[in-house]
């Protein structure tokens, strides 16, 4: 086996390792208001604090600097994902200690049909997600949760799969992860909103301090968003003409 094909396995084992031991932690210790929460809809009527928002701590200068000089390294690594799927968010949620998962639906595989099927499901993960801190639940990832509707997904591949009965990926981009379908426009957050019920600020899409760094992210998401969705139309309207 190639190297690099054997680093890449390492890496998958820890990663599923330490969700795995997340996963124990979470079932052993007691109930802190995160451990009976598995659906969206459970964290609606919850308080949750938002630990950090791109351009806090004085880095809003910085962070547009980064988003528009930087624009085509955010496509090309969104465009260069091993899978990209158009996907329903089913609502399911998993929290372990240092991750997150959310479970979606494939409506529609765009790149990547050998990791990932039509119609199947799987559970997408990222790093930092909700966690219980001093009694209070802290949310701590500047992508916000999948809600209920049609996202783009963009997510690298996971050999370890073949192994496992429910397929788990992790996204292929910090930022750009996955975006909702239509596209939702990032909008900064209220200060107020930053430490109070999940649902007061469940419709943003990603969290921002500013006009100017939720314009620079709008533009990215956009110009991904028309690029696939483009693409998908594309080869919808080449099936319907061969069928014909």
């Amino acid at each position: 086996m190639e190297g690099w094909k054997k680093w890449y396995i390492v890496i998958a084992i820890v990663f599923i390792v330490t969700a795995i031991a997340g996963k124990i932690i979470r079932t052993q210790a007691p109930d802190t208001g995160l451990a009976e929460v598995d659906q969206l809809e459970d964290l609606l009527s919850l308080p949750v604090e938002l630990e950090y928002a791109l351009g806090d701590n004085g880095s809003k200068g910085v962070v547009v600097k980064d988003l528009t000089q930087n624009q085509e390294n955010y496509i090309r690594q969104a465009e260069e994902a091993d899978i990209i799927v158009l996907a329903e968010s089913t609502g399911n949620l998993q929290f372990t200690t240092g991750t997150y998962g959310q479970e979606i639906r494939v409506s529609s595989v765009i790149k990547g049909s050998e990791w990932i099927d039509q119609n199947e499901k799987c559970w997408v993960w990222r790093n930092y997600g909700m966690e219980v801190m001093d009694g209070k639940i802290v949310y701590r990832n500047v992508l916000n949760l999948m809600q209920t509707g049609s996202y783009l997904v963009f997510l690298k591949r996971n050999q370890l799969n073949e192994y496992r009965s429910e397929k788990e990926f992790q996204t292929a981009s910090e930022y750009f992860g996955y975006l909702q379908i239509p596209e939702s426009k990032a909008q900064p957050i209220k200060q107020s909103q930053r430490n109070t019920l999940y649902k007061e600020w469940s419709e943003l899409s990603i969290f921002t301090v500013s006009e100017e760094i939720a314009d620079a992210w709008n533009q990215i998401a956009e110009i991904l968003i028309q690029k696939f969705a483009k693409i998908e139309g594309d080869r919808k309207s080449t099936r319907l003409n061969s069928s014909h």
